[in-house]
């Protein structure tokens, strides 16, 4: 076993090297360990690991793609999840599954978890910067405009708006979220080579990525910048108008835990339909997957009483981006016929 560095949570906070002296678990005691969630874990003995992205939302500083809400972890690079911090020594920090129990025991016996909710949270810090800008955007347009296939019209909206951009060092491409002031709070950056896709660090999701207008009651709602950015190019290809409405990323989705009841909407939404009280129409357009479908449903629980919800997802197709690829490449085909 690799040895693993943990914060016992004392006033001290003194790091602690977790080393094994027994290779057996008692039944009960395992019972005890499969308990423990993963949130709950990392706020107790590993408080320097977690990122806090909002009341709901949690990270790693490790994993940037790895978030924690309702109970649940999802870690989107790899495409796994679970529920307890079992499942993620195991998946995700590859332990072997005595040593990931025995090190869960060990904590809970050296000091008895805090339940996060009665728990301050108080080492968890989100200092927001974002990355530096290059002067040229050729990265940014070659990957939005050729391989993701939105329209050069729709990019030079948000380039020139400074809603995106190309970062300097790995020329990946930022998309930015404005509070009310016109101060940068979030950040999601994508990769123009290879599968890098995260938050920055410390971004707020209220502010992600979206474009407002107070003057229309109706609401776009996308998982990701790029998905809202496919549909006005859908809509522009259509002869329609494709920025008269409000559009907005949630930054991803998340799988429903026990009940429903139990779920919250995303917060990028919430916080959106707080400020825009116009809002009467919400249109989903979430991602065809089990993500997608769950949060829809608690879209749906949560709001259907104030709202006029409509399910716009793609079927068929894995999200809005590959139902304008398979467009857009159809037209090309038969022009070249």
């Amino acid at each position: 076993m690799k040895d693993r560095l943990v914060y016992i949570n004392t006033s001290l906070l003194l790091w602690r090297k977790i080393k094994m002296r027994k290779k057996y678990i008692e039944p009960e005691e395992l019972a005890e360990v499969k308990k423990l969630d993963l949130l709950t874990y990392l706020s107790n003995y590993e408080p320097n690991e977690l990122v806090m992205y909002s009341k709901n939302d949690f990270g790693t500083k490790t994993h940037s793609s790895l978030h924690i809400s309702n109970g649940l972890w999802t870690w989107w690079a790899k495409g796994i999840g679970g529920k307890s911090a079992l499942d993620y020594l195991i998946k995700v920090e590859e332990m072997n599954f005595l040593d990931a129990a025995l090190l869960i025991h060990e904590c809970i016996k050296a000091n008895p978890p805090i339940e996060v909710k009665r728990n301050v949270l108080k080492n968890i810090r989100g200092s927001f910067r974002l990355p530096y800008r290059n002067d040229r955007a050729l990265k940014l347009y070659d990957y939005l405009v050729n391989r993701r296939h939105i329209d050069k019209e729709v990019v030079d909206f948000y380039y020139l708006n400074h809603t995106i951009y190309e970062t300097t060092k790995d020329h990946a491409v930022i998309f930015v979220g404005y509070d009310d002031r016109g101060v940068a709070r979030f950040g999601s950056k994508r990769a123009t080579e290879g599968m890098d896709k995260r938050n920055i660090y410390g971004s707020d999701k209220r502010y992600s990525f979206r474009l407002a207008n107070t003057q229309s009651d109706v609401l776009h709602v996308f998982e990701s910048p790029i998905d809202l950015m496919s549909f006005q190019t859908l809509e522009k290809m259509n002869n329609r108008e494709w920025k008269h409405q409000n559009y907005l990323s949630i930054d991803g989705a998340t799988l429903i835990g026990k009940t429903v009841e139990d779920t919250e909407i995303p917060v990028a939404l919430e916080h959106f339909l707080k400020r825009n009280t116009q809002i009467t129409n919400i249109i989903l357009h979430l991602d065809n997957d089990k993500a997608g479908y769950d949060t829809l449903e608690k879209i749906k629980y949560h709001l259907s009483d104030k709202y006029e919800i409509t399910d716009k997802s793609p079927k068929g197709c894995k999200d809005v981006n590959e139902v304008l690829t398979l467009k857009v490449l159809s037209r090309q085909s038969a022009l070249t016929r």
